[in-house]
């Protein structure tokens, strides 16, 4: 098996984050530009840009987001939003071949988001979702929709290697939250077997505790969670960039994981 690197994707710019929200609606590059700098020195190797479904001036305000963080930093970044012509002008504004993050078996995401991953060669996240939307519950049932989904990308003609599964990891506390979490698990670890190829999954963490207000509930679930995806074989993580205790996690797991030199440096809280 391939050496693996647990590659960091901050998912500190959305649109849930009232900094971004206010910026985004004045225009104002200079809370992005910040924050994008602070993100860098976090130690973020991608940044995930996420406004949301940007239903007026979608077009505007996307170009003007990348710009603003690419004026700020020269991390590669993974663009994150359903509305297609935005999202075809923010891969057009790109400095760095992006990643685009992403599309599902929902018949608007084939029609729309997948034939842009052919126009611009770039990477593309593949969600494990139904064609309805709908989460899978089990292993099996992922696994069966990933082959799917594979099709699909097969059809249009992207190289399965510039394809990056998502299980979808859901709220912790939802009915039947921890059987999810435990199959997301099983799904990462059977998937290269199923595809029959080294297939790279991404994880978007902050979804195993949405809904909790307490830090270090978050924490903890996010600690635990964190280091059993790196043993499962996860490639990527989408994490909140501030958590320090959760980025040490990761630096940590993949060192343990890759057998590489633990360097304290980069692990302090």
């Amino acid at each position: 098996m391939k050496e693996r690197k647990l590659i960091l994707i901050a998912d500190n710019i959305n649109i849930m984050n009232p900094v971004i929200d206010k910026a985004l609606r004045d225009m104002n590059p200079q809370p992005i530009r910040e924050l994008a700098v602070k993100i860098k020195e976090a130690g973020a190797e991608v940044i995930d840009i996420n406004p949301g479904p940007l239903r007026k001036n979608g077009e505007k305000k996307m170009s003007f987001l990348i710009n603003t963080v690419q004026e700020a930093v020269s991390l590669r970044l993974s663009l994150d939003t359903p509305n297609p012509r935005a999202m075809e002008v923010g891969l057009d504004v790109c400095k760095q071949t992006p990643i685009i993050n992403g599309f599902s078996l929902e018949p608007k995401k084939l029609e729309e988001i997948l034939p842009l991953a052919v126009k611009f060669s770039t990477d593309i996240v593949g969600f494990l979702l139904g064609p309805d939307g709908k989460v899978p519950i089990s292993s099996d049932q992922r696994l069966s929709v990933a082959v799917s989904l594979m099709e699909e990308v097969k059809r249009v003609g992207i190289p399965p290697e510039r394809v990056i599964i998502d299980p979808i990891i859901v709220p912790v506390f939802w009915d039947e939250g921890t059987r999810h979490a435990r199959d997301v698990l099983s799904c990462i670890r059977l998937l290269p077997e199923v595809l029959d190829f080294q297939v790279k999954t991404v994880a978007g963490l902050s979804n195993l505790t949405s809904g909790i207000a307490c830090r270090e509930e978050i924490l903890s679930l996010e600690e635990a969670y964190l280091a059993m995806l790196a043993e499962a074989g996860l490639n990527v993580v989408l994490i909140n960039m501030f958590r320090k205790r959760t980025v040490r996690t990761a630096i940590i797991s993949d060192a343990i994981m890759n057998c590489r030199i633990l360097s304290w440096t980069g692990v302090k809280a």
